[in-house]
């Protein structure tokens, strides 16, 4: 039998044991490959699924501004037919209800309490001069929504924004929310291009 010359020996060792080692190290970087993939895939979900609260209307689209005024002027009016203004800026007509609104003045006078839509007025100036929240921000479905609220869970709210809250909902309303978890009350969306997609309560 030929004897091996020691360095060589010693040589041939660390080549097997850095071949034993190989498999451990394949499988710990597909391991760390497979984490970052999926960190990464978590940052993109959260950032589609983010929220930013606002309250200076300056900063939003210029188009969103004209659409929120002519809400406004159509409610410090006192007369419901000028929502038809806001209205017939969109070339199809706002989501107000689950079902079909064939004529929005007569549906809105009919679910104001007072009979001739003024609440309702009240109620679309009320939420307009809250905060408001934009919705998946720089995203194609990017939407801002009146009140804020309405994309927050309302045990997270502050006192202060319970108190905002309470200008246009009654305390025992937001009980129910509460024990619901969720908000559910009229809410206004807004598209970054101006168009008013709904004013709807869930």
């Amino acid at each position: 039998m030929i004897a091996l010359p020691r360095a060589i020996f010693h040589r041939s060792e660390r080549w097997l044991s850095a071949w034993r080692r190989f498999p451990a190290l394949a499988i710990c970087w597909f391991l760390l490959a497979a984490a970052a993939a999926a960190a990464a895939a978590a940052g993109t979900a959260s950032a589609a699924g983010e929220i930013q609260i606002g309250r200076d209307v300056t900063k939003l689209p210029p188009a969103v501004q004209r659409m929120r005024q002519a809400i406004l002027q159509a409610a410090a009016s006192g007369d419901i037919a000028q929502l038809r203004v806001p209205i017939d800026m969109n070339e199809l007509p706002p989501v107000f209800a689950k079902g079909k609104v064939a004529d929005p003045i007569a549906y809105f006078k009919a679910a104001s309490a007072d009979g001739n839509g003024r609440e309702i007025l009240a109620l679309l100036y009320s939420l307009l001069t809250t905060g408001y929240a934009i919705a998946n921000p720089g995203a194609k479905d990017e939407m801002i929504v009146w009140p804020y609220h309405a994309l927050m869970a309302p045990n997270a709210l502050t006192p202060s924004q319970e108190v905002e809250l309470y200008r246009f909902l009654p305390p025992a309303r937001f009980k129910e929310m509460l024990a619901r978890g969720k908000y559910s009350f009229y809410s206004i969306g807004i598209a970054r291009d101006g168009v008013w997609h709904y004013f709807t309560s869930e």
